[in-house]
């Protein structure tokens, strides 16, 4: 399953170096290179939004081969494009896949990891995601200098990954026992979250806000500002800053999964803020040094922000059964990392990359640190979203040492809210048994003692 995530992640960053040759081809400016690239994000955001909930239907292991067809048909487009235009259709169809696969995979690596912990899936969701992004760039960066054929060999490659993954996952013993809605047949519809997901995700908007939106940026110009900043036309040396920043996007949550939600959430956006500053800088100044190494720690922000804020969304998906939760989380992902990427564009043809960019940066910085005020305002979840009266005891038991959660009892036998605690709260530990089952086992201990 992380083969997967890593293949379809690459595949969405391959195009980056390769907008060099389609703009030398049919001439391309600034603004309609990130207008193509916000199609990517248009077709993941469409088909999150209308086919979010088809694992209900299906079963998540189903969606995500049929990610990984429709990937296979935007490589395709890519290939046979006649015009900028189509490319536009090609990163439509190739959002439309990763859509599909991110409204499963995130559930899939929280059911195969959860004998150990949400927050190993998360990381590992992070990680590969981050991975697959740096090291797709840079292939077809290679591509474009040393292939024969720049603009058909990634292509063919990471079709043949594709397949590759379709035939793993369809190997993959099922890992859900039931599906949802299995009797009535899936119909596209907008997916509709539970009262109590809204505020959570509300709470962790400006987190992904901030974080992708820098991952768009070095997505969409990051090849470009690299060969201006290093006078270069190797596209694979002005790939490397999109390796830099994924690359350390992918080592920190590795090295630091052990964090919690709000310690990473705080210290990504820290070191968002920092990395940003130390890049805006160098760009203006030409240090290379400078603006590389700011990629990196700015990479290292966006690894710790998507690992704290998917854990916290995974953690409430759960508690909450809601299915939309991942849908949504990503919906604000992709706007995020869209939107004020073509704005920059826009501001870049008119006004030129360096000032753009510096304003961009200071925009992401505020978004940054109003990201890390609520994250410090927020104490470390110690309440579900779902009344703890709807989980029975059975399940409790069923729960990895991990994730177990004390439910109190009501004294009947029955898991239920304490008088003392509003209802839908627990505390982290192990269970008290019901006052009943006490009693009997205390007068066992005394008449054991009595000679």
């Amino acid at each position: 399953m992380v083969g997967v995530v890593f293949v379809v992640m690459a595949a969405s960053s391959a195009p980056s170096a390769l907008y060099g040759l389609y703009q030398e081809r049919w001439h391309i400016d600034t603004a309609a290179s990130t207008a193509i690239y916000a199609c990517y994000a248009v077709g993941a955001v469409l088909t999150l939004l209308f086919a979010g909930s088809v694992s209900e239907s299906i079963g998540s292991k189903r969606v995500i081969v049929l990610s990984l067809a429709v990937l296979g048909l935007s490589f395709l487009v890519f290939v046979l494009a006649p015009g900028p235009w189509w490319l536009g259709l090609a990163r439509l169809i190739q959002g439309a896949g990763v859509g599909l696969l991110t409204s499963s995979a995130g559930t899939a690596l929280a059911s195969l990891h959860r004998a150990r912990s949400r927050k190993g899936a998360a990381a590992v969701n992070s990680a590969a995601t981050s991975m697959g992004i740096a090291l797709g760039a840079v292939f077809s960066g290679l591509a474009v200098e040393h292939a024969p054929a720049p603009l058909l060999v990634p292509f063919l490659v990471l079709a043949v990954l594709s397949l590759g993954g379709m035939v793993a996952v369809a190997a993959i013993p099922a890992w859900e026992t039931t599906v949802t809605h299995a009797a009535r047949p899936w119909r596209p519809r907008i997916i509709r979250l539970k009262p109590g997901s809204r505020p959570m995700l509300l709470q962790i908007a400006p987190l992904v806000t901030a974080s992708w939106a820098v991952v768009g940026l070095y997505l969409a110009l990051g090849v470009e500002m690299t060969s201006t900043l290093l006078h270069t036309h190797d596209r694979a040396t002005s790939a490397l800053v999109i390796l830099v920043v994924q690359g350390s996007g992918g080592l920190a949550p590795a090295l630091l999964r052990r964090m919690s939600d709000r310690s990473a959430s705080v210290t990504g956006c820290i070191l968002l803020i920092s990395g940003l500053a130390l890049s805006v800088e160098g760009y203006g100044s030409t240090q290379a040094a400078l603006f590389f190494g700011g990629a990196a720690i700015t990479g290292a922000g966006f690894g710790l922000c998507f690992m704290g804020s998917m854990s916290t969304v995974t953690a409430a998906a759960r508690a909450l059964q809601d299915t939309a939760v991942l849908p949504g989380f990503f919906v604000t992902a992709y706007v995020a990392v869209s939107l004020p990427v073509v704005a920059l564009g826009i501001v870049a043809s008119h006004l030129g990359v360096e000032p753009a960019f510096a304003w961009f940066g200071l925009l992401i910085s505020l978004i940054a640190m109003a990201a890390a005020v609520i994250a410090l305002r927020t104490v470390e979840p110690r309440t579900t979203y779902q009344p703890v009266s709807t989980r029975s005891c059975r399940a409790y038991e069923e729960q990895s040492l991990a994730d177990r959660l004390e439910l109190a009892h009501d004294g009947t036998g029955h898991c239920g809210p304490p008088a003392d605690r509003p209802a839908g709260t627990f505390r982290l530990g192990r269970p008290r048994r019901p006052a009943a089952a006490r009693r009997s086992a205390h007068r066992s201990k005394v008449n054991r003692s009595i000679p």
